[in-house]
């Protein structure tokens, strides 16, 4: 060995005993080994009551649990459905009470044990699964979905495995990642039945909206619980936009209650994975839940960004020549000269795709298109056609940077290659 590679050698020690130290003492702050410590398994006896299993069917339906844990096509709760990553793709897994490949011969302290900690029989849980949000349910709740679990029919489908590049594939490397990344909260006070503290409890908890409306920090480590920033969707390639008072300004508490169920407002629609969550779980919200949420939604301090410093409707700015001709060519006849909408189309003025600081949902619905779901209250959603065939990548550009900047005051922020990267990916 040469002196120098000696040397650097004594002078790693140091680091690396520090970097053990730290991450020891985040392992005691995380509880040590307990979280890993699964109790024993084995179904509860008897069956649950009836108004146990309807209140289970709720909590699952507003925590979209068929949406993750449904493949496209499959049967529902069985898992499969694919999850991209910066590190490969992970699939849901079956939650039907089958005894071998579901939870058929999982115990209450088992279910309650993954949904807190993110750790079961099988081994440590991808953070995909968003075991921080729902570690601040109540033991009831938790105790109500296991029981509606355990009512569905049991189906056989064995888990598709992920599909992850080394280290992620490997699951021991879960726990170093913790170690460093993972800062689990102390449970929330729960559901106290104030209409703020339920508010919390919907967003910060069963909702999980942080796992998309949050900011991820290094190596993919998700947002606190409490964290409604703003940010890139992991994998999707649509932008999350902020949940605070300032964002949500435009709205009143009414018209946002309204939107959770509907998915429309005089404001603007929902696309992309809004609409499907507003479609599986949202418009399933009781009138005073809804109500509830929005209260909470709109008392959330904004953070500084981008968007808290832009008013929520701005002046109208000249936008680029190309992009003013095929705004006129493609797009007027529904959004009207002025942005306003028509029948046909909604408003482009105050929509969270033209104030938004990220480009990527302009793009997205120039590319493909969209629908806001069909709800109750929105029985004849508005459509958008896709030009991913009509329009180069130059030219969505340009209409994107010209919408964005007549409209929403962020100038020319898209690109042709911002256009290229969003090619192709999908909501799967």
């Amino acid at each position: 060995m040469s002196r120098r590679l000696l040397m650097l050698s004594f002078a790693l020690v140091p680091a690396l005993l520090a970097v053990l130290a730290v991450g020891g003492a985040l392992f005691l702050r995380q509880g040590g080994f307990a979280p890993y410590r699964v109790p024993a398994g084995g179904p509860p006896a008897g069956a649950p009551a009836p108004q146990q299993v309807a209140r289970g069917e709720y909590l699952a339906e507003l925590g979209n649990c068929a949406g993750c844990h449904t493949a496209r096509g499959g049967v529902p709760f069985a898992g499969g459905r694919a999850f991209p990553s910066d590190y490969g793709t992970i699939y849901s897994t079956n939650l039907t009470p089958d005894p071998r490949t579901g939870l058929g011969d999982w115990s209450a302290a088992e279910f309650r044990h993954a949904m807190r900690h993110g750790v079961s029989r099988r081994g440590v849980l991808y953070p995909a699964f968003p075991y921080a949000q729902f570690a601040r349910l109540t033991d009831a709740d938790l105790d109500a979905l296991f029981a509606y679990l355990r009512s569905l029919p049991p189906s056989v489908r064995e888990a598709t495995p992920n599909r992850l590049e080394f280290p992620a594939n490997w699951r021991p490397a879960l726990i170093g990642w913790r170690m460093l990344l993972y800062r689990p909260e102390p449970p929330a006070a729960g559901d106290d039945g104030t209409p703020a503290q339920r508010g919390r409890y919907l967003v910060e908890g069963l909702g999980h909206c942080a796992m998309c409306h949050g900011t991820y920090g290094p190596m993919s480590s998700p947002p606190d619980a409490g964290d409604l920033a703003g940010g890139r969707i992991p994998g999707l390639g649509w932008y999350a936009p902020p949940l605070d008072a300032w964002q949500l300004k435009r709205y009143s508490a009414d018209e946002l209650a309204a939107y959770l169920r509907t998915g429309t407002s005089p404001h603007g629609s929902a696309y992309g994975p809004m609409a499907e969550v507003i479609f599986q779980s949202l418009r399933h919200l009781t009138a005073e839940d809804a109500a509830a949420m929005a209260a909470y939604l709109k008392s959330v301090p904004a953070r500084p960004g981008p968007e808290a410093a832009l008013a929520p409707t701005v002046a109208m700015h000249a936008g680029t020549q190309e992009g003013e001709a095929l705004y006129r060519r493609h797009c007027e006849s529904c959004h009207a000269p002025d942005g306003r909408g028509t029948d046909k189309g909604p408003p482009l003025v105050d929509a969270v795709a033209v104030t938004a600081a990220d480009p990527a949902n302009a793009v997205r619905m120039i590319l493909y298109g969209g629908v806001p779901p069909t709800t109750e209250g929105n029985p004849r959603p508005h459509s958008m056609p896709p030009f991913v065939q009509q329009l180069g990548s130059a030219e969505i550009a340009a209409l994107a940077n010209t919408i964005r900047t007549r409209w929403g005051g962020q100038g020319a922020t898209a690109s042709a290659s911002d256009v290229d990267a969003l090619h192709g990916i999908r909501l799967d």
